[in-house]
């Protein structure tokens, strides 16, 4: 079989993330059983002779997904498609309520809880005239199998884009996994970054620097907590002001350090170096890095938004992005607690690569039956 891959986030290769990952990944797994893969670039979809079937990942920016859709279906091929999709209605929110109106009032006066709802509830009401919906759903309904990387995910697609019964019947979940071979083992604390940076023990978020990871929010979080906080990960282009925050509040703080990027191999041994991995995101599906640092037998927090009790249940602690409270509970709660042994063996039997290509192997056999 061969197989046409396409990212349609026209930054990936600038600024690959989880969604590039998860491409690569169940590239190199779906090669080792047997399939011939190749990876396209929007601007190379001509000549598409030869493709048994094509498979596109990320509904986030429509436009260019449903440009590669409508390439791809006009030769007749196949098309499975991987939406890694959350609704970002909640981060919507909380912008508005920093900016003088009704909102901001509301939450003042009623809670934001109860007001984030209502939002939420508008936002799904008004959605269907925007046309980024309209282009998300038009390749939710096109895409022969539907590959989401969790039931949570399937629910919310199906609720979000107004999708009935038939949604449910081509969805098949494909679980988000990592390289069981570098965690096999239980890492080692890396000595070399102990001694570089004079820590250990410390709070660490690893993931790409820009508002809906929330950085500035868990600095605020953490900020009179007399541990070190620890911040890796490259600044997205357009979000040079809000790393600056980031970096002004860190130096009032103190002993917080950014670095850029480490090596994909030396990131273990940091995370079992550090006390616990914070991803309090405003959307997780559920978080490559969270997955990892649990395979390395690090206390996890994670968001409340997106998928992640699909992946990590009762075995992580959870907070919800604009709660600052609930952010720093959550970390001192972890922080207290013996890491769960069960999450690293959860993590290490079920969200491999193997069984993410396994599965999706079957949705291809079914698109293509």
């Amino acid at each position: 079989m061969r197989v046409l891959f396409i990212n349609s986030r026209p930054d990936a290769e600038q600024y690959p993330g989880g969604d590039n990952i998860q491409m690569m990944k169940t590239k190199a797994a779906l090669e080792r059983l047997g399939l011939a893969i190749e990876i396209r670039s929007l601007q190379d979809l001509d000549d598409l002779a030869g493709f048994d079937l094509a498979h596109i990942f990320n509904i986030q920016e429509p436009g260019p997904a449903w440009t590669a859709l409508q390439a791809v279906e006009k030769k007749g091929i196949p098309v499975v498609l991987s939406p890694i999709y959350w609704g970002i209605y909640a981060y919507w929110f909380e912008l508005a309520c920093k900016q003088p109106g009704i909102w901001h009032q509301l939450a003042h006066i009623l809670g934001k809880r109860r007001v984030r709802q209502w939002y939420i509830d508008w936002q799904h009401m008004k959605a269907s005239r925007n046309s980024d919906w309209q282009i998300q759903r038009r390749l939710l309904q096109h895409a022969g199998r539907v590959l989401p990387n969790s039931r949570s995910e399937i629910t919310l697609l199906r609720k979000e884009f107004n999708l009935g019964a038939d949604f449910e019947s081509k969805s098949d979940v494909i679980p988000n996994a990592i390289d069981t071979d570098l965690y096999a083992s239980p890492p080692a604390p890396s000595e070399s970054f102990a001694i570089k940076y004079g820590i250990r023990d410390f709070i660490l978020e690893v993931g790409t620097i820009y508002p809906v990871k929330n950085q500035l929010g868990l600095i605020e979080a953490v900020f009179d907590l007399s541990i070190p906080l620890v911040i890796v990960g490259k600044v997205l282009g357009a979000f040079t002001e809000y790393a600056e925050a980031c970096r002004a509040r860190a130096e009032e703080r103190g002993q917080v350090i950014f670095i850029d990027q480490v090596s994909h191999d030396d990131l273990p041994g940091i995370f079992a170096l550090a006390a616990v991995h914070v991803l309090p995101s405003w959307r997780e599906t559920p978080g490559l890095v969270s997955l990892e640092a649990a395979a390395a037998g690090c206390r996890i927090v994670t968001t409340e938004l997106g998928s992640t009790r699909d992946y990590f249940g009762d075995l992580a602690w959870y907070c919800y992005p604009d709660d600052i409270a609930s952010i720093r509970n959550a970390v001192e709660m972890a922080m207290k607690a013996p890491a769960p042994a069960d999450l690293r063996k959860q993590v290490l039997s079920q969200y491999t690569w193997q069984r993410t290509a396994s599965a999706t192997l079957v949705a291809y056999e079914k698109s293509l039956n």
